[in-house]
């Protein structure tokens, strides 16, 4: 079956970047094409199936207007959305999750308005926490939205051994986790009083990251800096940390996959701070079970 997936790779987010090489590995049998979540382009002919995910793409953040209004991010996901209806293409959603401003989560129903006829449409919707499910479900009016971990949790590409090496401690920069932020400066000089070695992992996008690593290399010239870490990289350098302290998600993610102990800022963004910790990540699987029966079913 050829199966267009719809995600926000290809901007150097690692989290996102993840997910075409977890797709590809678990629907090896299948012909898979990628697009970018605000890059619409007209789909393929023979296009058998839409997935829109993985990763939080489930949001509506107008810059103008009242904040039901469509932004330009959920006009992007609708081109792709209507173009399947309209075709008659099946269509659903696996390891998504929703988004909202700091502190806007209580007024998901108006946010995601614009999304409602949609979460009704949809033929599968698999979703990266309970809280997003009850949401889900809500809209939706429909008992059928599962959850499982992040799909990123089945990501296991081939690491080269540590070694010798002494285990560092990885910060992954973003949001309050920053090289200016006091906690965060406080916790290097504990660190730096034991002579651990500090090393600052980039698993965003450049225009997110590049800023935060230029002044952790200002401020802190002794540890070490990752830019523009892919998938691989990244996996790797968290796998060979003795703890990690992450702004991103996906730091959190691979952290758990290596049992690496891990700290995440107070002020924690939504996906963060809903993330079931208790859940085992081996039941990311779960998001394949339902499209390969999906599918087994068209």
């Amino acid at each position: 079956m050829k199966i267009a997936f719809v995600g926000a790779s290809g901007y150097g987010n690692v989290g996102d970047d993840t997910y075409p090489l977890v797709f590809a590995q678990q629907l090896s049998g299948h012909e898979l094409v990628f697009y970018n979540s605000d890059l619409p382009s007209s789909l393929p002919e023979d296009i058998e199936l839409l997935v829109l995910g993985g990763g939080g793409i489930l949001y509506n953040n107008p810059k103008e207007g009242p904040e039901e209004a469509e932004s330009p991010h959920f006009r992007c996901m609708k081109f792709y959305m209507d173009a399947a209806i309209e075709r008659g293409i099946p269509w659903g959603i696996s390891s998504c999750g929703f988004q909202f401003r700091s502190k806007r989560e209580d007024a998901y129903a108006i946010a995601l308005k614009p999304w409602v006829p949609y979460l009704k449409q949809a033929k599968f919707i698999t979703l990266r926490s309970p809280n997003c499910v009850r949401i889900a479900r809500e809209l939706g009016e429909r008992d059928d939205v599962s959850f499982f971990p992040d799909a990123a949790y089945l990501f296991r590409p081939d690491v080269e051994p540590m070694g010798e090496a002494p285990r560092e401690v990885s910060i992954v920069p973003a949001g309050f986790v920053n090289p200016r932020n006091d906690l965060i400066r406080n916790y290097l000089r504990q660190f730096a009083s034991s002579e651990v070695p500090i090393t600052w992992l980039g698993m965003g996008a450049p225009v997110d990251d590049d800023r935060h690593l230029a002044d952790a290399a200002e401020l802190f010239p002794r540890s070490r800096i990752i830019a523009n870490a892919g998938p691989q990289a990244a996996f790797a350098q968290i796998a060979r940390s003795r703890f990690v302290i992450t702004g991103r998600y996906h730091g959190l993610v691979f952290a758990r996959i290596h049992r690496v102990p891990f700290i995440t800022s107070v002020h924690t963004p939504y996906k963060i701070m809903n993330e079931d910790l208790d859940a085992d990540i081996s039941g990311a699987a779960g998001h394949f079970d339902v499209l390969r029966r999906f599918i087994t079913n068209v």
